[in-house]
């Protein structure tokens, strides 16, 4: 099932430049880029994004850092890709993450753990929407489909 997912290249993956690095491994994997754009996170923008962590009490934490610094935004596509990507950017505490993940081999803490993937369907709709206005995903032809996916696609 071909599904389509939000990842955000936090901003200790940009300012420590793995954004290349990241991109890279979603790009070798043969997911295809629909939407790329670097963006700076307002208070407000933030709050809408981690509104289902509201009452947590890192909530705080999660809002202050994605407003530090620029974020990549990147839209995925391709057969269960929430999956895919979930199991590329590995356990949310990079001490968990299994080494060949983005965390298991980038990262050291939880609070700069580089990188956020939507976690299912509802919440990949819910924050496409939120990141990327009506025009600015692409869908397009790319040749190296048929080798990646099969010449039935």
């Amino acid at each position: 099932m071909t599904e389509r997912t939000l990842v955000l290249i936090k901003p200790d993956g940009v300012q420590r430049l793995l954004v290349g690095r990241i991109l890279a491994r979603f790009e070798e994997r043969g997911l295809r880029m629909v939407g790329l754009k670097l963006a700076s996170v307002d208070r407000e923008f933030a709050e809408r994004h981690y509104a289902v962590h509201r009452e947590r009490p890192f909530f705080e934490g999660l809002v202050t850092f994605i407003t530090s610094s620029p974020v990549v935004a990147l839209v995925l596509e391709g057969p269960n890709a929430i999956a895919v990507v979930r199991a590329m950017v590995g356990a949310t505490r990079p001490h968990e993450a299994a080494p060949g993940t983005i965390r298991g081999d980038l990262a050291l803490d939880t609070g700069q753990n580089l990188v956020h993937a939507s976690d299912g369907p509802e919440t990949a709709d819910f924050e496409l929407g939120l990141w990327f206005a009506p025009g600015e995903l692409f869908d397009y032809p790319r040749d190296a489909d048929r080798w990646i996916l099969g010449p039935e696609r």
